[in-house]
Order: structure tokens, then sequence, then C-alpha cells
């Protein structure tokens, strides 16, 4: 993606606090070294903001990694763990992982409705919306190739 000063962002993990008070570790966010600007990824505010609305008014923890709760803040996480690569190599690898989970979800979840385990259903459908609506977002990156 490209900033609003038109230059490309690349993709990073950082922590970001929630009322002063609760570090959320491990956030994915597009940074501008450029103009010094970051923004959540797009497809993550929603996740972010349900992470957010169930600590509530006066939370009880001071920290947490989002990776605990978000699938694809877990794969990003795992990704950039394994090594420094390149902006290119990072959005090939990336795409290739995503699809690679989904995968490995969809038969876990075939598996699960066949066991007729509900809540294992219900958490594999969550882990995938939360990756699969980063996919028209990776169309995004591609463009800037």
């Amino acid at each position: 993606m490209k900033c609003s000063c038109e230059q490309k962002m690349k993709l990073e993990l950082r922590t970001v606090m929630y009322t002063r008070s609760v570090m959320i570790r491990h956030v994915p966010v597009l940074v501008c070294d450029h103009c010094l600007t970051y923004e959540l990824i797009p497809s993550m505010r929603p996740d972010l903001k349900k992470c957010v609305d169930l600590l509530g008014p006066d939370p009880s923890i001071n920290s947490f990694s989002l990776t605990e709760y978000h699938e694809l803040a877990r794969l990003i996480y795992e990704v950039l763990a394994e090594g420094d690569y390149s902006e290119d190599s990072l959005k090939q690898i990336l795409e290739h992982e995503i699809q690679e989970r989904i995968n490995l979800l969809l038969d876990l979840y075939g598996m699960a409705e066949s066991l007729q385990d509900q809540a294992w259903v219900s958490d594999l459908r969550l882990r995938l919306s939360q990756l699969s609506v980063i996919l028209p977002e990776m169309n995004v990156f591609h463009a800037d190739v």
C-alpha cells in the first residue's frame, strides 16, 4: 500500500496502548518510513475494536498479545519471526502462508463438523473469517509491486 505521501508502506508489528493502561502487543500495522506515520491494517480494525470492547472501561489486565486472539496477527508474527524478508518476498510469503492456513483450517472445520463439536466449529469459523478478510487487501499489496 502507499501512504498519503505516495511512499510505500511496510508491514510491522507494533505495540499500541488502550486507555493508557493496557499494552496490546503484536498489532499488525502499515508504516511509512518517509513521513513516520502508521495505520492499522484496514481489515484488522473491527477485530481490534472487538478485543478492546471485551476489555471494558476498567480493564483487569495491563498487557496482552493480539496473536492470542487473532489468526492473522498470529500468522504475521510467525512469518516475521522466521526471518528478515524483502518487501516483495514478504508479500509472497504472507499470501502463501495465509492460503495454507486457510486450507488447514478448512480441513479442521470438516473434522469438527463430522465430530459435531460446535465449540470447535465456532472457533474455526472465527479464525477463517479473520484470515479471509485480508485476501482483498492482498490484491492491493500486489498492485504496488
